[in-house]
């Protein structure tokens, strides 16, 4: 006979994002039904499980965008990180610093395998969902060899790692995958003119590794609007007042909805109650340099009163919900300002944006906006076609551009499954349709389906900010404690049994 107390939740994806799931997952667990087993069955076919395509083992130039501190995969615990750098000889990385990805990616191996061995039933299965439906109070999933059933699954599909605007994939000396460093720089020839399709993050860490190649060719960078990450101010510890989840609740509440005026006259309440000057965000918000000009301009002033910039940063978490709850023409406006929002958000640490510029004023580094094409000509070279500039010609061609929110491919088949069945629905910005607090997907009636749940690449239109590992952990927090109280309530009518199919242990 079958433990009444059980529950068996599949999981969709093993990218980091799926460990703090783990992790939510047993918190909940402990807190509301101590008595609960759970059984965990995970699905990637990926070779680095934990890690996605960003965390894998590779070069030291491929680094973390953001403090290790805010890497824990446990969300109330933010010193866990620090605690297993410390552990296990890297205790120069914790806290205010920034780590090789590949580490992070160690810790993000290290704690899945221990959050499993913490599970009553674990199994890790390395084969690609096709598609999934429910029928009669249970999740049937089904692969390539065969089909599974589950109380619960969730979709923690990452998104793809193509981003080909120009559509060069296939071309000789064209790389499309940045990730990992070591396979994309084999091959390069230390005097290769080489062309950067990119200006952020993955394109400054293509800069850092040429640069500890000793490249001797020019480096451009190149994109529509040539905007750098920015400079990250120093740390400010603050805890926002204003700019608030309930703040933004209690409008939505009151107007039936929020409009970026609102958010706006939200954003400088929080500044007059920190006693900021909103002056300095204005003139990031609204830029008037790019590349390496706004590049140097930063960097002589990342010493001055940064508040306002800093705090804009620790508004992150909050804005999923602003714009969860943000009306469909003001989310159609703010959606033009998101390469700004990448850039303050998404900012790169003071000694790379130095190693940049001294690159630049060696003569060595370029970054280019308005790039309008770019195509192979008949010697073999590269030309790029930018505004108010001559044709731009290249060796090797890189690309470091974000595909946006565009899912894996691999999980094309399993979302147009989901959606011709109706047990999910196409949000009219991107991704799948969820609930706010507890990210069930909304069926075509607007229904959340409380068997089924997606978060991060899948919920792109529902929560277009998804950047930041901090947003992501925070939401398998609300899915792991939805899961178990929906589980408590149902678990004496609803009989479990774990998934049958040829299973890999972690």
């Amino acid at each position: 006979m079958q433990d009444a107390a059980a529950l068996s939740i599949a999981v969709i994806g093993a990218g980091p994002t799926a460990v703090a799931l783990l992790e939510s997952l047993i918190r909940s667990r402990d807190i509301i039904g101590p008595d609960v087993s759970l059984d965990v069955t995970v699905f990637d076919p990926s070779p680095h499980p934990w890690c996605g395509h960003s965390f894998a083992p590779d070069r030291p130039e491929a680094l973390t965008n953001t403090y290790t501190n805010t890497m824990s995969v446990r969300h109330w615990q933010p010193e866990h990180a620090g605690l297993w750098l410390t552990a296990n000889g890297n205790a120069e990385f914790a806290g205010n610093k920034f780590a090789p990805r590949s580490i992070i990616g160690q810790y993000f191996k290290d704690s899945a395998q221990l959050a499993a061995s913490r599970l009553e039933g674990f199994a890790f299965i390395r084969e690609r969902v096709t598609s999934l439906t429910v029928i009669d109070d249970r999740v049937h999933l089904y692969t390539q060899n065969g089909g599974h059933s589950f109380d619960y699954a969730v979709l923690s599909v990452g998104r793809s790692d193509k981003f080909d605007p120009y559509g060069l994939e296939g071309q000789e000396n064209f790389c499309i995958r940045s990730y990992p460093l070591t396979d994309a720089l084999t091959g390069v020839d230390p005097d290769e003119h080489i062309g950067i399709i990119g200006t952020g993050l993955t394109a400054v860490d293509l800069v850092m590794a040429l640069k500890a190649d000793k490249h001797r060719g020019r480096i451009t960078l190149l994109s529509r609007n040539g905007l750098l990450p920015a400079v990250r101010p120093p740390s400010f510890k603050y805890e926002l007042q204003r700019f608030t989840v309930k703040a933004i609740e209690d409008r939505a509440a009151a107007k039936g909805g929020v409009s970026l005026e609102d958010l706006v006259h939200l954003v400088h309440e929080e500044l007059d109650h920190a006693c900021v000057s909103p002056e300095p965000l204005t003139e990031e918000i609204f830029p008037n340099r790019y590349g390496i000009d706004r590049l140097r301009h930063q960097l002589m002033h990342i010493d001055d009163d940064t508040k306002a910039y800093s705090i804009l940063i620790k508004t992150l978490l909050v804005l999923q919900d602003a714009w969860y709850f943000l009306n469909p023409v003001d989310k159609a406006r703010a959606a033009g300002f998101r390469h700004i929002y990448c850039s303050l958000c998404c900012p790169m640490p003071r000694h790379r944006a130095a190693g940049l510029l001294g690159l630049a004023d060696a003569g060595q580094l370029d970054v280019v906006r308005g790039v309008s094409s770019m195509a192979k000509d008949a010697g073999g070279q590269f030309v790029a076609v930018a505004e108010n500039h001559p044709p731009l010609h290249f060796d090797r061609v890189f690309s470091a551009g974000s595909s946006g929110n565009a899912p894996d491919p691999v999980a094309v088949p399993l979302v147009d499954s989901l959606l011709q069945s109706g047990q999910a629905r196409a949000h009219p910005f991107g991704g799948l349709d969820i609930e706010r607090t507890t990210s069930r997907l909304l069926d075509a009636n607007s229904r959340p389906q409380p068997r089924l749940y997606a978060v991060g690449t899948m919920t792109s239109g529902a929560f277009q900010v998804l950047n930041g590992y901090p947003v992501l952990r925070l939401r398998t927090g609300h899915i792991a404690e939805a899961m178990l109280k929906h589980g408590e309530e149902s678990r004496d009518r609803r009989p479990t049994h774990r998934a049958g199919a040829v299973i890999e242990n972690a």
